[in-house]
């Protein structure tokens, strides 16, 4: 009785444990299984005779936070019919391995929580064999693309190049793939392998190839600029002034400039009395840090005020203002905006921004770290995509599925 309990605690209910040794640093559990009728592999014949058995160590799951190894009593059967001599079959143990299922299992579940080299300390077993089996049951590929499509780039340093593509569903918060680089032939290959009909809107930061990937792969979609990506080029210019300014500055106002800068952002509503002060006096030294300033609140009543009936018409507001500053720093944004004013006035039309994607690149950028680096591009695809399942709602990523197929205990886990 007592042994029944422990086998099925263990997990091994079809087999008998002869003896236990609790060794320092591991438990070794000695097990053998009863004879039992065996069809022979070749004839399909029933025989129960046994030829030899031999003694193999497998390396099972943690027991009590301590490595655990079965010492198997393996049997190997001799087929009365046709001579064949074959082992008999495990449901925990695979043919040719030396762990067992279960911790395969493990593995393939740590592994998208922790690099590789801590699942090898945490299973016992060696690092390039769970890198082995990670590329072995992980595997992506995507078939599709959503309706509103959202591309950007994060700095991977793979084997492909320095930066990696991202693309997802903003709406419904949902990766689809990882492409190697941001190359435009690259993107144009990608994209020409995949049913394109279906997308109707591209979000994008402001760079000029993903632009003319849309135009050209996509049947006259709507771009739409994120937000973020057209705010910071106000924060750019105002920082290119002041830095500019304050070198005219005497050294105990230049420090002051410096270390007070986050007050040149502050919005002028949320400023006290002492900040107001402390504005005036720097403005009184350079009258071109009160220009930009004033072009800086510009900017923002109009990304407070505007909406899809008012944005364009506050948005030549905007550069009338930066054209009286005489700004050189504000004219390069005035350029900038009017190069891509068409896809700037699409974010006030529709409520789709990257910023689902710009949180996944973080992710994958904390999981490259992790890992201090990963050089081989489908290890980090595979290693990012297995990853964001932990940290995402279920569903959202029911495209990529690791391929598993060992028995029935070993799910099949949906992405």
């Amino acid at each position: 009785m007592h042994s029944h309990f422990i086998t099925k605690l263990l997990g091994l209910e079809d087999v008998e444990i002869t003896h236990v040794e609790d060794q320092i640093t591991h438990f070794e559990i000695h097990i053998q299984t009863p004879v039992k009728v065996q069809k022979c592999p070749c004839c399909q014949k029933e025989t129960s005779s046994v030829h030899d058995d031999r003694i193999q160590k497998i390396r099972d799951v943690k027991v009590f936070e301590k490595y655990c190894f079965l010492i198997l009593r393996k049997r190997r059967y001799r087929c009365k019919s046709c001579g064949k001599r074959f082992y008999e079959p495990y449901s925990f143990l695979e043919r040719y391995q030396r762990h067992t299922k279960r911790l395969l299992q493990a593995l393939l579940v740590k592994v998208r929580e922790y690099n590789f080299k801590q699942v090898a300390k945490e299973t016992g077993l060696g690092h390039s064999t769970v890198i082995r089996l990670f590329d072995k049951y992980y595997s992506y590929d995507n078939k599709a693309l959503p309706k509103v499509l959202a591309i950007d780039e994060f700095k991977g340093t793979s084997e492909t190049g320095k930066y990696q593509c991202i693309i997802g569903d903003p709406v419904n918060r949902r990766v689809y793939d990882i492409i190697p680089n941001r190359n435009l032939s690259t993107l144009k290959e990608y994209f020409r392998t995949l049913p394109r009909e279906k997308v109707q809107m591209v979000v994008m930061d402001m760079w000029q190839p993903y632009k003319t990937l849309a135009l050209k792969s996509f049947d006259k979609p709507i771009l739409v600029v994120d937000r973020f990506h057209y705010v910071r080029h106000n924060v750019w210019a105002l920082e290119r002034v002041r830095k500019r300014v304050q070198k005219n500055f005497q050294e105990k106002d230049r420090k002051s400039m410096k270390k007070l800068r986050y007050l040149l952002h502050k919005p002028h509503a949320h400023l006290n009395a002492d900040e107001t002060e402390q504005l005036n006096y720097f403005f009184s030294l350079a009258p071109d840090l009160k220009k930009a300033y004033i072009v800086k609140e510009t900017f923002h009543k109009w990304l407070k005020e505007s909406d899809k009936t008012n944005a364009k018409r506050n948005l030549e507001h905007l550069y009338k203002v930066i054209e009286r500053s005489g700004l050189e720093e504000y004219q390069y944004m005035k350029r900038t905006f009017k190069n891509w004013e068409k896809e700037i006035l699409n974010s006030f039309l529709f409520p789709y921004t990257n910023g689902f994607i710009e949180g996944i690149n973080n992710k994958i950028k904390v999981i490259k770290r992790m890992s201090y680096g990963i050089r081989n591009f489908k290890r980090l695809r595979n290693k990012a995509l297995c990853s964001l399942i932990q940290s995402t709602k279920k569903g959202h990523f029911d495209k990529c599925t690791p391929t598993i197929d060992i028995e029935p205990k070993i799910q099949k886990t949906t992405l």
